[in-house]
Formats: C-alpha cells, sequence, structure tokens
C-alpha cells in the first residue's frame, strides 16, 4: 500500500465510497477514524466492525500524528476536523487521491464505463473469490454476500469502480482496466461527447506499462488512441472476433447461462443468478479481467454463478400480501430501458408500475425525449420531483417532473406527477391491482419510499 502511516482519520465517512474505503483501510490492520454529518445506517456499520466513528464535527476527539485526513469530495479542506488533522501533521488527501494512491501500491483492476459499474466490479470480486483469491476491492454499493462495500484483502490485487465524474479515474494506475460502455451522461462535467471521450481515453492512458486494457467492441476508436504501445487490448462483446465473447446463450425467464471463451479458449457453462442479459455482458467483463490477474477460469465461472447480486441492483422484495417490488438505482433512459425489459421477462403478463425520481436537472433537462420514450413504455409512471445535486438555481427552473409527465403522456404513455418522494406510497398503492410489478427507480432518495409501498404489496 502506497501510503507511508498506518494512521487515518476519514471526514465524510458514511458516504458510499468513504465507508468502503474505511473498510478497506480497517481490514488491512491500519488506525482509522472518521466522521460524518449525519449519524446514519452507514456508521452503525461501521461501528459494528470496532470502527471509531461519530456524527457532527469533533476535532478534540482526533489523535496520533504524521497521519492522512481523507476527506469527500463535499468536505472543504477549512472543515474543523480537516484542519485539526493538518495541524498534527497529517497528509490532506481527498477521496479520489487516497484511492489512486491505493491503486499505485496493489495489482489493480479498475472497471469504468457508464452503466453496470458496480455491478462488473462485484462480479469481479466474486470470480477472483472463486478462483480462491482475497482481492482488496472498493465497490460503489452495498453487497450483503461480501460483507459491504469494501474490504482489505490478503492478495496483491485491488479491485475498484472506476467513476468517470469529475474525471477522478485520472487518479488511478491500473495493470488491468476496463470500460463497459461510453455513453453520455453527468452533463455538468461533459458538456460535449468529445469532453467524454477525452475523459475516457484519459483513463486508459493512465495503465502501467505491458497492462491490460478490456474494452467493449463498440466502444469508440478515439477512446483508445491514447494508449501505450505496449499495452495489451481485449476485446468483450458479441461479436465473432471478439477476444471474450459468450457461446449457447440461454435464457429462462430473465435469466441467462452461456459458455465463455477467452482468447479462444471455451469453458464451462455459466448460469447467472442475475437477472438479466446486461449482466451477461458484465460476467464476461468480469471472466477478462480475473484472466488479467491469472485466476483459474473454470473456478472463477463458478464463482460468477454463485453471486447473488448488489442491493438496488434488479432488487426483488416481496410484500406480505404476495405483492411484488423490483428496487433499482437506473437513473438513465439506457438503465431505464434495460431494467423494465429484464421485468418483462422475469416477470411476463404483469403490468409494469414505475415509481421514478429523475437525478439533477441537467440531466432530466438533456435527455427529456429519451427519458420519456423509455418509461412511455410502461404500463403506469409516477413522476417524483426532481432530486437536485450540484446545481444552480437557474439549471433548477429549467425543468420540472410536469414536463416529464407531459412527454410521457405525448408519447401515448400513461403517467402522473408523484411528488415529493413522501408522497409516492400512496399514490402508488392506491392505483396498484393484483398482479401488478411495482418499479421504485432512480439514484435519489427515491428508496425512502420502497419500505412504505411495500407494506401495501
Amino acid at each position: 500500500m502506497s501510503f507511508a502511516s498506518q494512521r487515518f482519520h476519514l471526514v465524510g465517512i458514511g458516504g458510499s465510497g468513504m465507508s468502503g474505503l474505511a473498510r478497506l483501510l480497517h481490514g488491512g490492520g491500519n488506525d482509522v477514524t472518521g466522521s460524518d454529518s449525519t449519524d446514519g445506517e452507514a456508521l452503525v456499520l461501521l461501528r459494528s466492525h470496532n470502527l471509531d466513528c461519530w456524527s457532527g464535527t469533533e476535532p478534540q476527539r482526533i489523535g496520533g500524528s504524521d497521519g492522512y485526513v481523507i476527506r469527500s469530495a463535499a468536505v472543504p479542506q477549512s472543515d474543523a476536523e480537516v484542519q485539526e488533522c493538518v495541524r498534527r501533521g497529517f497528509t490532506s488527501l481527498l477521496y479520489a487521491e487516497a484511492v489512486g494512491r491505493l491503486s499505485e501500491g496493489r495489482r489493480t483492476l479498475a472497471i469504468a464505463g457508464t452503466h453496470g459499474k458496480t455491478t462488473t466490479t462485484s462480479l469481479t470480486v466474486a470470480a477472483l473469490r472463486g478462483a480462491g483469491m482475497d482481492p482488496s476491492f472498493l465497490v460503489g454499493g452495498d453487497v450483503p454476500q461480501f460483507g459491504g462495500n469494501g474490504h482489505g484483502g490478503q492478495s496483491h490485487d485491488f479491485v475498484v469502480e472506476a467513476c468517470e465524474f469529475n474525471r477522478s479515474f485520472h487518479n488511478l494506475r491500473p495493470f488491468g482496466a476496463a470500460i463497459l460502455n461510453v455513453d453520455h451522461d453527468h452533463f455538468d462535467c461533459f458538456p460535449s461527447v468529445e469532453d467524454l471521450i477525452e475523459a475516457f481515453a484519459g483513463y486508459l492512458a493512465r495503465i502501467r506499462p505491458d497492462g491490460v486494457a478490456l474494452v467493449e467492441e463498440s466502444v469508440p476508436a478515439a477512446v483508445l488512441s491514447s494508449l501505450r504501445s505496449d499495452v495489451r487490448i481485449l476485446t468483450v462483446g458479441g461479436g465473432l472476433f471478439a477476444d471474450i465473447r459468450a457461446l449457447d446463450v440461454q435464457e429462462r425467464r430473465g435469466h441467462w447461462s452461456f459458455c465463455p471463451v477467452v482468447e479462444g479458449t471455451r469453458y464451462p457453462r455459466i448460469t447467472l443468478s442475475l437477472s438479466g442479459r446486461h449482466n451477461m455482458h458484465n460476467a464476461l467483463f468480469a471472466l477478462g479481467l480475473a484472466h488479467v490477474a491469472g485466476a483459474d477460469l473454470e473456478r472463477a465461472g463458478q464463482g460468477l454463478s454463485q453471486f447473488a447480486g448488489v442491493k438496488r441492483r434488479f432488487e426483488v422484495m416481496h410484500g406480505p400480501k404476495g405483492g411484488i417490488l423490483v428496487n433499482d438505482y437506473a437513473h438513465h433512459p439506457a438503465e431505464i430501458r434495460v431494467v423494465l425489459d429484464t421485468a418483462r421477462r422475469r416477470f411476463p403478463g404483469r403490468r409494469l408500475l414505475v415509481a421514478f425520481q429523475p437525478h439533477q436537472h441537467q440531466r432530466t433537462l438533456a435527455l427529456l425525449p429519451e427519458f420519456a420514450d423509455a418509461l412511455a413504455t410502461a404500463d403506469c409512471t409516477w413522476i417524483a420531483d426532481i432530486y437536485g445535486a450540484r446545481e444552480s438555481a437557474e439549471i433548477r427552473a429549467s425543468v420540472c417532473a410536469r414536463d416529464l409527465v407531459d412527454a410521457i403522456v405525448d408519447r401515448g404513455g400513461h403517467s402522473e406527477a408523484g411528488g415529493s418522494v413522501d408522497e409516492l406510497p400512496h399514490r402508488v398503492v392506491a392505483q396498484r391491482t393484483e398482479g401488478d410489478l411495482i418499479l421504485v427507480l432512480g439514484a435519489g432518495d427515491v428508496d425512502r419510499a420502497k419500505e412504505a409501498i411495500l407494506a401495501g404489496l
């Protein structure tokens, strides 16, 4: 590990990335403390692992010297705990910078792409564990099978989700780097497609000498333009000439199985527990990264078959009256289309009722026609108030939930304004009939509505 000290203090420790980093560092035998603005579930779980963390700002509780203070992107350098750490001789790092240092100290396998990063990162860990390896990892979601979102392993491998937001993946120095797909998102960071391509090209440019790039076969050639000449490229996809592909593909009620081919060698059939064809694509990437790490691929395939999934990724839940709810993080039109297709395949014949909370006004405005096209295919949608994040008042005023409702109706769909997240459960349960499938979608705080909706199913 590329740190000169074993003392760490994390400010903003309750965040999805920061809590995983805390678990990783703590699992590696380091002295870790942390704080967050609220005393939520994340802090409760961290304390259950004997991590000393608290809510609020309490610089007097910080001990030690010459360590590292790591802060989330939302925490300023002027924060009182950060300043106390600096006074004690701590080196101050942003979360992305700290993860970058970790990536230099181990054989790093990084997973980037607009869609599917969290699941593919988790599948890669499952593949390596299936092969008897114990990688360190950071995942951007809660994986019950792994006991959380981060782990400090005993092997030299480090599996990490590589996020394009704010170009944070430019901090990484991976040995194996994957790009699952390139789709326009995060319009506050990438105003144009050219900006997005440049960012992904910069990520691949960081691959270590003699490393490997795994790219989906339709990724634009410009993304590969900055690769070092000694970096090997492996393509992943459905084409006949893809280096990593699936043969003898079979589906049963939304679950997929296939025989993987990796650089010309065919391996035993993998039957995924996860729903959706897209997860076959994600599993091929995970198997390819296991190949890069030198894992036994037959055993890695067994690990993929046994993987049970990530919370809020087509998470199927059952109500007390026999109703079914699917909870999913989908917040981009491409993701919504995939979730709806998967739902139809897994639960054929049911009406699909969608409670969707748009995430960010800028994304909603830029992709309004695409959102409307995707959601109009559901039997009924409720559009909750837009979850704003990192946006100016001018952008917030440019679009509202009603605009999306009107666009869905214009396309022949049935849609209503859902109001606040707290109002959603009553609206959904009041119109739901026996046999309907409820889908709760979005990346904001719409997840809060699921328990109340579920209670009425």
